[in-house]
């Protein structure tokens, strides 16, 4: 029998696939680590945000019944405001994540149709294959019938309506 005439291809598309499901598993993990990035940075906020309402209210209760001069008062409350600036920090490490997550998502889902191609390109060419093997066993018990022939010296009878 012959050599499949499309076998490198046939290879070829089959290394496409493999490339493009270790691409789409990396992207699955990128896409996992974001999610657990939102998390982690979701958390933070929260606990910064607990122990900077306990922090405002130690400071109100260490100065509650002071004098304070317009200008410690001033710094009192640049304190407090730098206390909630880094709110504002941490909301936009999740506002990142966020975003992050939703490029690796895109990612994820391009990998993931770039797969689905590969898969049907390769297929294709699987089919293509089978197609031609058909054939070429086909041509190969015609080409015996037709030595069987020679050989054997006979004739074959056509039929006539």
């Amino acid at each position: 029998m012959t050599v499949y005439p499309l076998a490198p291809l046939a290879r070829v598309r089959g290394l496409r696939e493999d490339a493009a499901a270790a691409e789409l598993s990396a992207r699955e993990r990128a896409w996992l680590a974001a999610k657990q990035e939102i998390l982690e940075r979701e958390q933070a906020l929260k606990d910064y945000i607990a122990w900077r309402e306990e922090e405002e209210e130690r400071r109100y209760a260490e100065i509650l019944h002071q004098e304070l001069s317009l200008k410690e008062l001033d710094a009192f409350k640049s304190g407090l405001a730098a206390l909630r600036e880094r709110d504002n920090v941490l909301l936009e490490a999740v506002t990142l994540a966020r975003r992050a997550e939703e490029d690796a998502l895109k990612a994820r889902d391009e990998a993931a149709a770039a797969l689905r191609q590969a898969r049907k390109d390769k297929e294709k060419i699987s089919a293509h294959k089978e197609i031609w093997q058909a054939f070429e066993t086909r041509e190969a018990e015609r080409r015996e019938d037709l030595e069987m022939e020679e050989f054997s010296g006979k004739k074959p009878v056509l039929e006539e309506d």
